[in-house]
């Protein structure tokens, strides 16, 4: 499944915006901000259609999925948008991460706790805020609910530098690395960052894949806020997504400002596979010919890595510059 989907959903009393474009999206908030609500719509609006009272606009269809039968209800279902509630035990379990694996619908799941078992993005992890005959909805006379991303990694700055983390030690690590010398280490795996940031004394800039890094982006920020530490995250999409960026190679502005068109959710378990994939396959017989356990030694040419660098946000760049100045 392919593709970016605007759904709305309504009734007399409650009206929901939602835009889906990957394989998981999540939606977290406390209790009371519309998310039991919305499945319930959708379930009533699935099993009653027209004479429910309820509304769904969407050019892909939507269901609930729950219960004991939950996997013979995801296979009964094909390029379609399925909801799940946190209260599903079996959204945590390895078998559930299989079948999305296998599966070539959208998933958009309710839950506050992280999934670790499922690869989803930080971009994706969205909290309902509500606006009742207010601003642009003061015509609706009932509760409009729409989606907000949660967190947000932009503005983060940190004034001086201990450690970089990367999340793995292959290309992305060996990349960084040769920015960055010494100071740069490998976290040796997603799970593993956030331990890094608990043994740190000094301030770090934690280098992850954001596109599968949602699990773990909750702990990570909740430590750093709650202990005040000079520590900073940057997300690009994957370490391959920022060589594809750095204009390298001839490749539709498609495929990067519209991955959502390209990235099959039942051939990639994540836009960061995706990424890996299309710059293995345009560069294959290249001398920039990528492999993600060994990076190329052509993408440590000095022009190279400047044009990456150009990329990267202005903060990790500048750093990035002043530490390679200082070894020169």
């Amino acid at each position: 499944m392919v593709g970016k989907y605007e759904i709305e959903i309504y009734n007399n009393k409650s009206h929901y915006f939602l835009t889906v474009k990957r394989n998981i999206t999540v939606i977290q908030g406390n209790s009371g901000t519309g998310k039991t609500s919305l499945l319930q719509m959708i379930s009533q609006y699935d099993d009653f259609g027209a004479s429910s009272g309820i509304t769904v606009l969407s050019d892909a269809d939507c269901h609930v999925v729950s219960g004991r039968s939950w996997e013979e209800q995801i296979k009964r279902y094909q390029d379609s948008i399925i909801f799940i509630d946190e209260m599903n035990s079996f959204v945590k379990t390895d078998e559930f991460a299989r079948i999305v694996k296998a599966s070539g619908n959208y998933f958009v799941i309710v839950s506050r706790d992280g999934l670790p078992n499922l690869p989803y993005s930080i971009e994706e992890i969205y909290g309902l805020k509500t606006a009742s005959n207010t601003g642009k909805y003061k015509a609706f006379s009932k509760v409009y609910n729409e989606m907000y991303h949660i967190y947000h990694l932009e503005g983060m700055k940190y004034s001086r530098l201990e450690a970089v983390i990367t999340e793995d030690s292959n290309a992305g690590y060996e990349f960084f690395y040769s920015v960055f010398g010494e100071k740069c280490i490998s976290a040796h795996g997603k799970s593993n960052v956030y331990s890094k940031f608990v043994e740190s004394d000094g301030a770090m800039l934690a280098i992850v894949d954001g596109a599968a890094f949602g699990s773990e982006i909750g702990n990570v920020m909740r430590y750093i806020e709650s202990n005040k530490k000079d520590c900073v995250i940057y997300a690009p999409e994957s370490f391959e997504y920022l060589i594809l960026c750095a204009g390298l190679f001839d490749i539709p502005k498609d495929v990067l400002e519209k991955t959502y068109n390209h990235a099959d959710s039942a051939e990639y378990m994540s836009w960061e596979q995706f990424y890996t994939k299309y710059l293995t396959d345009v560069t294959k017989g290249t001398v920039y010919q990528y492999s993600k356990g060994n990076l190329n030694k052509s993408y440590l040419t000095k022009g190279t890595v400047d044009r990456i660098l150009e990329v990267l946000p202005e903060m990790v760049r500048e750093c990035g510059e002043r530490h390679m100045h200082g070894r020169k």
